[in-house]
């Protein structure tokens, strides 16, 4: 592993991906981070803008703009005179690098937990093969971690930090403690013929136990190239399982002294209960967490994320208090102006445009979002089902069923089948659609989902159980239903909308009626 590099109260530990100031984890977007280990890398010299952007951004073509974003970024935090501006040519890393000091250790003397979800890619098994496919296995391995690095929300290890396992036997315990991470990406590949068959598996380190696997076989052409999309396959299918972990893990018996971090992962947990079972009670519980998370780090983007999601439900089901709307716009400008790199914070802001009627602005959030993670299967459905309900259904339908496929196992299915339904209702897809309601509805009692099954249980003309599910509803979420029947949709297409006022009202109507 590299050393450490000093400069005033910050440290870069290049191999964890990692910057401490003052020992502390500081929370860096992907690109910013690349941005300032590539200027201290080079800091003997000015480094070229066109060599900055081929470093920081690969392959993607971006607007020079976008390096200035990120060079600003990193001069607020470190100090206008941390990276000097030389006119027609670039900038320069300027802060003096001081004795290299070790990377903070746990009281057992070993590398202590990063404040996020942290992970490793290992080198993926390869023995035996051409050297072409090994070459390819190799790519996979680097592919995975660039992917894996553009989440905000994880702390990836670099290639160069994990090298050292190549062809080894994986302890995980062990290696989770070599290398200060939670979370390791094992897996192995061979080929088959024209195919290339790839297994991958995600282990929870710390106790060894394995909380995802799945293998897929693609194609291999005559050009040593990664099979299309096998590496969006991998980390769509895989990163919900990491969230979905970090949740499980925060309804732990809370320590005396939680960190930013850890009382945000707190309030995300509350914010999925109020979600998947309507709970009004645990969307205030997640505020509640969030602001006290704030209070120790105030650009803590994981707290403000989780206050726009659970004011966004709030408003959708209205229950919020009447500044819900002013206090969410409020945090969600905070979360994207504070790093404009971050996926969340786009998809957060997304969601609560369109609860708030806003859909052009929700699809045009929805788009950055997954322009910055093309692998959150969340985003690509809750897009999907924005689109079909404001004018395309057959597009809408394709992203929701797109979002399902890439990630069939994802924990939260409910949530990309609540979608979906939505998008069937709105393409006249009735009998479709009340079959993924049932399916969604097993699996979570989501309220919203319950709402478009009775629109399409009327739209079926099954008056019966529309009305059974109405009292339901009526029991479960009655400010919404009294909203919806007030007239308040969220639909912009006016055949849409006018299906989702006519079937409801003729449902309260004939259960009056009984």
């Amino acid at each position: 592993m590299s050393e450490p590099l000093v400069f005033g109260r910050f440290t870069l530990l290049l191999d964890q991906r990692r910057l401490l100031d003052n020992g502390a984890p500081v929370s860096l977007g992907a690109r910013a981070f690349d941005l300032l280990a590539t200027l201290v890398q080079h800091r003997d010299r000015v480094v070229s803008k066109d060599e900055l952007l081929r470093c920081v951004w690969r392959d993607a073509v971006v607007e020079e703009n976008n390096l200035s974003v990120q060079v600003s970024t990193l001069r607020k935090l470190l100090g206008a005179d941390a990276l000097d501006t030389v006119a027609g040519q670039g900038y320069r890393f300027t802060l003096p690098i001081s004795a290299p000091a070790p990377p903070p250790v746990g009281g057992d003397g070993v590398l202590g937990l990063p404040d996020k979800p942290s992970i490793a890619v290992l080198p993926f098994d390869g023995a035996g093969h051409h050297q072409d496919d090994a070459m390819l296995i190799d790519a996979l391995g680097d592919e995975l971690i660039d992917a894996l690095s553009r989440l905000h929300s994880l702390f990836v290890l670099s290639r160069h930090g994990v090298q050292g396992y190549r062809g080894r036997p994986v302890h995980p315990r062990e290696v989770a403690r070599e290398l200060g991470v939670r979370y390791l990406l094992t897996g192995g590949a061979r080929r088959l013929g024209p195919q290339m068959r790839v297994a991958a598996a995600l282990i929870d380190a710390q106790s060894g136990q394995q909380i995802w696997s799945e293998h897929y076989d693609s194609g291999v052409g005559e050009q040593a190239a990664l099979p299309h999309g096998l590496v969006r396959a991998i980390v769509m299918a895989m990163a919900p399982h990491i969230e979905h972990a970090e949740i499980e893990r925060a309804w732990l018996p809370r320590p005396p002294s939680s960190s930013a971090y850890a009382l945000a992962q707190r309030a995300w947990a509350q914010c999925r209960e109020g979600l998947s079972r309507s709970n009004r009670g645990a969307r205030d519980a997640a505020i509640t967490l969030a602001q006290e998370a704030l209070a120790i780090d105030g650009r803590c983007g994981a707290a403000l994320n989780a206050i726009v999601d659970a004011l966004s439900w709030h408003i959708y089901f209205a229950t919020g208090a009447p500044t819900a709307q002013a206090d969410a716009l409020q945090a969600a400008g905070r979360a994207v102006a504070m790093d404009r790199n971050d996926a969340l914070a786009w998809r957060g802001r997304g969601w609560l445009m369109f609860v708030s009627g806003k859909l052009p602005e929700a699809v045009a959030d929805f788009q950055s979002s997954l322009e910055l993670n093309p692998n959150d299967a969340i985003t690509l459905a809750r897009l999907g089902m924005c689109e079909a309900v404001s004018g395309d259904p057959a597009g809408g339908l394709r992203r929701c069923m797109q979002a399902i496929r890439l990630s069939p196992r994802d924990p939260a299915r409910f949530h990309l089948l609540g979608n979906l339904v939505w998008a069937q209702f709105a393409a006249r897809a009735y009998d479709d659609a009340i079959d993924t309601a049932r399916q969604s509805l097993r699996e979570s009692d989501l309220a919203s989902t319950r709402l478009c099954l009775i629109l399409c249980l009327a739209g079926a003309g099954d008056w019966p159980r529309a009305i059974a599910e109405l009292r339901v509803l009526k029991q479960q979420a009655p400010d919404m239903v009294a909203v919806r029947l007030a007239g308040v949709w969220l639909a912009t297409d006016a055949e849409v909308r006018g299906r989702e006022t006519a079937f409801l009202a003729e449902a309260a109507r004939r259960m009056a009626d009984e």
